[in-house]
């Protein structure tokens, strides 16, 4: 996944990024998606990533997150509810398709809650967050101050 943003920050050797809503929609590729999708632009979010590339301060940069770690999240946040979901009915089934269907339901919460701690572990690894891959654009002082 490759998104770009505006560096907000600089703090110790890190970048504060901000991406989605604000200036970020203006240099995003995809601005006119999320617009006919949601109705309305999205929240900006700060990304607090390694200052690899030796970023200033209103630099444009692009994000990425690797293709595979994309796809092991992806695959984690659907596909355990949804087996936990399947599962919870067929082992329900054979007492009544109400016990089925409340076996169904049971099983996606707990999936979801799977899922939903599991993305949140994963996320606090490093290899699991977004790196910057280039400068876009740079920004003189002068554009900073004004």
């Amino acid at each position: 996944m490759i998104q770009r943003g505006v560096v907000r920050e600089l703090v110790d050797g890190h970048a504060k990024i901000a991406v989605g809503g604000g200036e970020g929609c203006s240099v995003c590729a995809s601005r006119e998606s999320c617009l006919s999708i949601t109705g309305s632009r999205p929240e900006e979010k700060i990304i607090t990533t390694e200052n690899v590339l030796g970023v200033s301060v209103g630099d444009v940069v692009e994000l990425e997150l690797p293709v595979s770690v994309t796809m092991q999240i992806i695959g984690l946040t659907f596909m355990v509810p949804v087996a936990l979901l399947i599962a919870g009915y067929w082992i329900m089934m054979p007492a009544g398709s109400t016990q089925g269907a409340i076996g169904a339901v049971s099983g996606l919460a707990v999936g979801m809650l799977i899922a939903l701690s599991v993305n949140r572990t994963l996320g606090k690894r490093a290899s699991y967050r977004m790196r910057m891959t280039r400068i876009l654009a740079k920004c003189s002082e002068e554009e900073v101050t004004k």
